[in-house]
Formats: C-alpha cells, sequence, structure tokens
C-alpha cells in the first residue's frame, strides 16, 4: 500500500477528540461508541478547567463542560451570533466539603436543614458558588474571595469553613488528606453538563456522536437506519409478483363417473351432518 492510499484511508475514518473536565467520566460513551462505530476511532482527553472551555478548545472536535446551574455553554444560544452546538446530558448533585477531622465525618449525606442549622458549617463563598444553592457568608472585604475553587479547597483545609461545589467535581479535586466531601441529600442542581461542539464542526460523524450520547446504540445507530432505507428503497424498486388468478375446476358431466363420484361424497357428507344434529338433540 502506497502512501495516498494510506491517506485515503485516514481519510476514510478521521478520529474525533473528545475533550472531558474534571468530574466526568466519558467511559460509557466511548463503550457506547466503539458499540455503534467501530470503524472510526474516539480518542478522549481530559482538560482541567472546571467551569467552560479550556483555551485550547479549538483543538476538539466536542467537549462535555461544565456550566453552572440554568446557565448554557458560551455562544450556543439563540440570542445573538452562535458559534456552538450544545446538547445537555445531566445535572450533577452537591456536596459540602469540609476541612478533614469535622465532627461530619462519616456521614455519607446531609440535608440543607442540618447545613442551616450547625453553627460550625460556616459556607465560605467563591466564584462558583451559585445562587440556587444556600446562601454563603459574604466576605468583609470583596477581595479576600478566593479566585478559584482550588484557592476556596485551601481556605477549606486552614478550617476557616466549609464550600458547596459539584459533587462529582468534589470527588476529583479534593485532597482526601485535607478535605471531606458529603452529598446534599435535597435535590438543588449542581453543575449542568454539556456537550458543545463548532458549528463549523457540524458534520455528520459529530452528529452521530451527539446522538450516541443521547442513547443511541447499535440497533438504532444511523448506520442501522441508513440500512433499512436502502432495504426499503430496494424492496420499492424491486417488480412485484403478480398474483396468479386461481384455475377454475373443469364442469363436470351429469353423466360422468366423477360426476356421480362427486355426488356420492356430498351425500355421505350430508348424512354425517344429520346424524350429529340427531345425537344432539
Amino acid at each position: 500500500m502506497n502512501e495516498a492510499d494510506m491517506n485515503d484511508n485516514a481519510q476514510g475514518t478521521p478520529e474525533i477528540t473528545l475533550g472531558f473536565t474534571r468530574g466526568v467520566a466519558p467511559s460509557k460513551w466511548v463503550r457506547r461508541w466503539q458499540a455503534v462505530s467501530p470503524e472510526q476511532p474516539l480518542t478522549i482527553m481530559p482538560f482541567p478547567k472546571p467551569y467552560g472551555r479550556p483555551g485550547n478548545a479549538a483543538e476538539f472536535d466536542m467537549l462535555l463542560e461544565r456550566t453552572a446551574p440554568g446557565a448554557s455553554p458560551v455562544g450556543a444560544v439563540a440570542d445573538g451570533e452562535r458559534t456552538h452546538h450544545a446538547l445537555r446530558l445531566y445535572t450533577e448533585a452537591v456536596a459540602l466539603v469540609l476541612p478533614k477531622g469535622h465532627d461530619l465525618a462519616g456521614e455519607e449525606s446531609i440535608s440543607l436543614a442540618v447545613i442551616a442549622e450547625r453553627s460550625d458549617i460556616r459556607l465560605l463563598d467563591h466564584p462558583n458558588h451559585a445562587p440556587e444553592w444556600p446562601a454563603a457568608e459574604p466576605w468583609d472585604d470583596p477581595s479576600w474571595m478566593p479566585a478559584d475553587l482550588r484557592g476556596a479547597l485551601e481556605l477549606v483545609a486552614t478550617g476557616l469553613g466549609g464550600i458547596l461545589m459539584p459533587a462529582p467535581l468534589a470527588r476529583h479535586i479534593t485532597d482526601k488528606r485535607s478535605h471531606i466531601s458529603i452529598r446534599v441529600s435535597d435535590p438543588i442542581p449542581g453543575g449542568e453538563i454539556w456537550a458543545s461542539w463548532l458549528v463549523g464542526r457540524d458534520a455528520p460523524d459529530v452528529q452521530h456522536l451527539a446522538g450516541v450520547m443521547r442513547g443511541r446504540t447499535a440497533r438504532s445507530s444511523r448506520s442501522s437506519e441508513h440500512n433499512a432505507e436502502n432495504a426499503a428503497a430496494a424492496a420499492a424498486r424491486a417488480p412485484k409478483r403478480q398474483q396468479q388468478p386461481q384455475k377454475k375446476q373443469p364442469k363436470l358431466n351429469p353423466n360422468s363417473r366423477g360426476a356421480q363420484l362427486k355426488a356420492a361424497q356430498e351425500k355421505r357428507e350430508r348424512e354425517r351432518a344429520e346424524r350429529r344434529r340427531a345425537k344432539r338433540r
């Protein structure tokens, strides 16, 4: 195989690169993709930015990014110029992160009522604290607010207080030696996870990947739909078999041997029917 043939094959099944933020587990979509389109490789690459897109977003064909509750990815709203398509996948739960050694260590979940009642839980404000969450204690000097989540976690580790954040993200970026993470049992929204891609990259393979994330399987894949459409079209083009007319039975001569046998058979059937009716009386 020469170099030109190799390039043609590479162009036939181009690789798709899927970037994902911390706290997102893309493995289930990778398994679905491999089952539906094993001929096209799907490469996954993490990026460290917890909210929004990384600086090298253009290097990816599609991103799994996080937004605040109720927000949409940048450039994906209908108002103004649309630069991205976006598909919302799911909403995350919320976790309370406290310093290691807190009295609540070992608890698997906590309610908002308990958070409000406990005087030893001081919620620290940070840039990603959502308005939908219980109000955090404001800083006396706004410049004291940590610049990001990692800065907020450093303050939690000192024992200053606790923070709220998306539970999957907390599992990935908290330090087990410095923090404990407790899931909030109330159904309040954490982060929202979206699949987003550039409008200019809206090719069939990316649309197919979005369909897999919606739940498309090998049985419902575009390839299966395409094959079904082809089969239906072929069936429509195939010449229809004409129904063969039933052959008429030849009319018997009343005096022929065949006519006499048929009459005798009909007589026996009538006699059997009369005997059955007589037994039922």
